[in-house]
C-alpha cells in the first residue's frame, strides 16, 4: 500500500535512489508484468490511483536499466513499485521555481508532451503508418522512399513490420511483459509476407527493437541523464526507440508494453528514419513531406459533397496558394498541411515556446491569409472558388500539437482573416467520417460564435459514426487483419480496431 502521499515536492536524485534500492533482475520484471496488465489507455484510465501509467512506468524502467545495481539485496515488491510511482508523480519541477506569471504555459506544454503521446488511439496509428507511406500516392518523384525502401530501412515490408509489434503487444499482454519466440510455431508466421522464420524475425528485432543493460548505459553516459533534474522526466525516453530488453530470462523482457506499438507509429518510423538515412535525412523528410499533403487531400475527399482543389500556383512569379481548398455545399475550407514536428525543445516548455511555435507553424496562418484574401479580392486564378459562403481555415499536422487550439497559447500565432484551427492527422481522420453533426455543420454552426476553450475539429466534429475507410483498408493489409488472419486460420493476435 502506498505511504500517505510523500511530501511534495519529491527531488530528482532522492527519485533515482529509491529507483536503485532494487536490483534490475527484480525491479524491472515487475514493472513489465504490471505494465503488461495495464497495456491499453482505457484499462490504465481506469486506475484510480493515477499510478500505473506508462510514462512513470518507463521512466522507473530506463533508471533501473541505466542505474541499478545489481549487486542490491532487496527484492522489489508491489509495494515498492506503488511507492516509486507515487514519488515520479511528486518530483519537483520548473515551474515552483519561477515567477508567477510564467508557470502555466511551460508546465501544461511538458505534461502534455509526456502523457499525450502515450494517448493516441492505436488503431489509427498503426493504420496510418500503412496508408501514409504504402498506400499514398505522390505527385512528384521521391527521393529516398523509392522502390525497395521497405526492405533498406526496416529490412521487411512495413506491414509485416507492423504486424510484428502486433505479436509483441499481444504476447506482452499475455506474458507478463515477455516475448520468447519459442512461444510462436513456425506455421503461424504464414501470415507475413516475409517474416515467416524465427531467423527472419529474429533480425528485425535485434536491428530495430532490441537493446541490451549494456547499451542503455552507454547511452545514459552521453548524458541522457544528466541533463536539468527539474526537466530529466519529461526528456524523451530511450526506451520508446528499444522497447525489448535482452537477458532477463527469456528471448526479451518488455518493460513497458505500450511502447512496441509507439515503435511503429508515424513518429516512431519518423526516428527510426532519422538513424538510418543519416545524411539522406532531409531527403526523408521532404519525402514525408510529400506523401503527408497527397494522404491529407485523400481524407478531404472523404467529405461529403466536397468539390476538393490542389494548390493554386499564380501569377507570373508562380506563388502558391494553400495546399488545399474544399468546396463544400456551405463553407469552403482552407487547408495548409505541415509535417514538421513539435520539438523536444517545445515540448520542454522553455521561455522562448512562442518563437518556437511560431517558427514552426507561423507561415502556415500567413498562407491561409493571403489565400482567403485572394479568394475575397476574385483573384482571376480563384475565380472558381465561390465567395458567397463563409471559410475557415485548417493547419493540419501530422503530429499534434497538444493545446495549440486554446486561447493561451493560439495569441501566440498570427491573426488569420477567417476562422482557424490547428488539426492533427488523427483529428482529421476521424472529422471526415463524422456525423450528426458532419464537420461542415458543425463549423457552420460556430462561426458566428467561436468555441470560447478555442476551435478543435474533434469537438466540432464528435459523432464519428464509422471507421475511416482509409485506415480502415490499411488495416486490413495487416498480417493480423480480419481477412488475413481468417485466411490463415486464426492468429494469436487479437488487437482490435478502437475509436
Amino acid at each position: 500500500m502506498v505511504r500517505s502521499f510523500f511530501r511534495f515536492p519529491v527531488a530528482d536524485h532522492e527519485y533515482l535512489q529509491r529507483v536503485r534500492r532494487h536490483p534490475p533482475s527484480s525491479l524491472l520484471p515487475l514493472i513489465a508484468r504490471t505494465s503488461s496488465q495495464w497495456p491499453t489507455k482505457e484499462e490504465w484510465r481506469q486506475d484510480g490511483s493515477g499510478l500505473y501509467r506508462p510514462w512513470g512506468l518507463a521512466d522507473a524502467a530506463w533508471v533501473s536499466l541505466t542505474r541499478g545495481n545489481e549487486h542490491r539485496q532487496r527484492p522489489a515488491t508491489d509495494g515498492d513499485l506503488a511507492e516509486i510511482l507515487a514519488q515520479y508523480i511528486a518530483l519537483d519541477d520548473v515551474y515552483r521555481h519561477l515567477p508567477v506569471g510564467e508557470r502555466l504555459e511551460g508546465f501544461l506544454l511538458r505534461v502534455a508532451g509526456q502523457q499525450f503521446t502515450w494517448q493516441e488511439d492505436d488503431f489509427s496509428e498503426l493504420a496510418r503508418s500503412l496508408a501514409l507511406l504504402v498506400h499514398t500516392q505522390p505527385t512528384k518523384p521521391l527521393e529516398v522512399l523509392v522502390d525497395g525502401w521497405e526492405a533498406d530501412l526496416l529490412g521487411c515490408p512495413l506491414a509485416d513490420y507492423v504486424g510484428l509489434a502486433q505479436l509483441l503487444f499481444t504476447a506482452a499482454t499475455h506474458r507478463q511483459g515477455r516475448f520468447d519466440l519459442a512461444w510462436v510455431p513456425e506455421h503461424e508466421l504464414t501470415v507475413f509476407e516475409e517474416l515467416r522464420s524465427h531467423a527472419a524475425v529474429k533480425a528485425v528485432l535485434e536491428r530495430h527493437f532490441a537493446t541490451s543493460v549494456a547499451e542503455e548505459r552507454a547511452r545514459a553516459a552521453t548524458g541522457l541523464l544528466a541533463s536539468d533534474p527539474l526537466l530529466r522526466r519529461y526528456t524523451p525516453n530511450p526506451l520508446r526507440s528499444r522497447p525489448l530488453v535482452r537477458s532477463f530470462g527469456c528471448d526479451y523482457l518488455i518493460p513497458v508494453t505500450p511502447g512496441v506499438l509507439g515503435k511503429v507509429s508515424p513518429m516512431g518510423l519518423y526516428y527510426t528514419g532519422n538513424e538510418h538515412f543519416g545524411e539522406r535525412f532531409e531527403a526523408f523528410t521532404r519525402d514525408l513531406g510529400e506523401l503527408f499533403e497527397q494522404y491529407v487531400g485523400r481524407h478531404l475527399r472523404l467529405l461529403p459533397g466536397a468539390d476538393v482543389h490542389p494548390e493554386i500556383v499564380y501569377d507570373r512569379d508562380n506563388k502558391k496558394s494553400v495546399d488545399w481548398i474544399v468546396v463544400l455545399p456551405g463553407l469552403v475550407l482552407l487547408v495548409e498541411v505541415k509535417s514538421a514536428r513539435p520539438t523536444a525543445g517545445l515540448r520542454l516548455g522553455p521561455q522562448q515556446f512562442g518563437s518556437e511555435l511560431k517558427k514552426k507553424l507561423g507561415k502556415a496562418f500567413t498562407q491561409i491569409n493571403k489565400a482567403a484574401k485572394l479568394i475575397e479580392d476574385r483573384h482571376p486564378a480563384f475565380a472558381h472558388i465561390p465567395d458567397d459562403r463563409p471559410a475557415f481555415g485548417i493547419v493540419v499536422t501530422m503530429e499534434p500539437y497538444h493545446l495549440i487550439n486554446s486561447p493561451d497559447f493560439r495569441s501566440l500565432l498570427p491573426d488569420t482573416v477567417v476562422p482557424t484551427a490547428v488539426a492533427s492527422a488523427s483529428e482529421l481522420e476521424d472529422a471526415v467520417v463524422a456525423g450528426d453533426p458532419s464537420l461542415e455543420a458543425g463549423i457552420v454552426s460556430r462561426i458566428g460564435q467561436p468555441p470560447p476553450g478555442g476551435w478543435s475539429l474533434r469537438d466540432l466534429a464528435a459523432g464519428r459514426t464509422v471507421i475511416n475507410p482509409i485506415l480502415d483498408q490499411a488495416w486490413e493489409a495487416f498480417p493480423w487483419g480480419t481477412e488475413h488472419a481468417s485466411a490463415a486460420g486464426g492468429s494469436p493476435v487479437t488487437a482490435e480496431r478502437s475509436g
